[in-house]
């Protein structure tokens, strides 16, 4: 049998047909670090598997921290763990060097690759990411917006409420009846 003209058994041509039928997938990758490792050591780690990314042909498209958290469990007698968020487009390969260079660090606790997408589009996922922060930084807007309009109407009503008080406080004191003093 002949692929493309190059014998199956030759190394060279298998190289190429793999080259040429690689797809560029769309990967999610979750890892959580040791809580006792310093910012400077965690930023370093994430730029360590974002270059592992890059350099296999792959491209980031976000990365986010989500802080120190506690844990359900313990895991390798930890109760806290940093965890991040890996958002990246690669060739399956790429991301099982990830995986392989994730395991064997000593500073990632757990860790979790998903296929997002099986044929994935750089240009489409970037814009559907500036359309969802767009909606997120509108709807943040809004919310800030409906708190100003409360805290205003909140101190509107602070600043009435003295009136009121003393309205409503002249009118217990004041006989029934009507009125004020009678004169004998």
């Amino acid at each position: 049998m002949v692929l493309y003209g190059i014998a199956p058994c030759s190394n060279l041509g298998l190289k190429s047909v793999r080259r040429t039928s690689s797809r560029m997938r769309r990967y999610e990758t979750i890892f959580i670090l040791r809580p006792d490792s310093g910012d400077p050591q965690i930023k370093e780690t994430i730029k360590r598997y974002e270059g592992i990314i890059t350099a296999g042909s792959g491209e980031m498209i976000e990365t986010e921290e989500w802080g120190s958290r506690e844990l359900a469990y313990k895991i390798k007698g930890e109760r806290r763990g940093f965890y991040v968020r890996l958002d990246y487009v690669s060739p399956g390969p790429v991301m099982n060097e990830v995986e392989r260079n994730l395991r064997l660090s000593d500073a990632v606790l757990r860790y979790l690759s998903v296929l997002v997408d099986d044929d994935a589009d750089v240009a489409k996922v970037r814009e559907e990411l500036e359309a969802r922060n767009r909606r997120m930084a509108e709807a943040r807007a809004a919310q800030e917006a409906r708190m100003a309009q409360l805290a205003a109407s909140r101190e509107e009503k602070i600043e009435d409420a003295p009136e009121e008080i003393m309205a409503a406080a002249t009118e217990e004191l004041e006989p029934e009846g009507g009125g004020g003093r009678q004169s004998d």
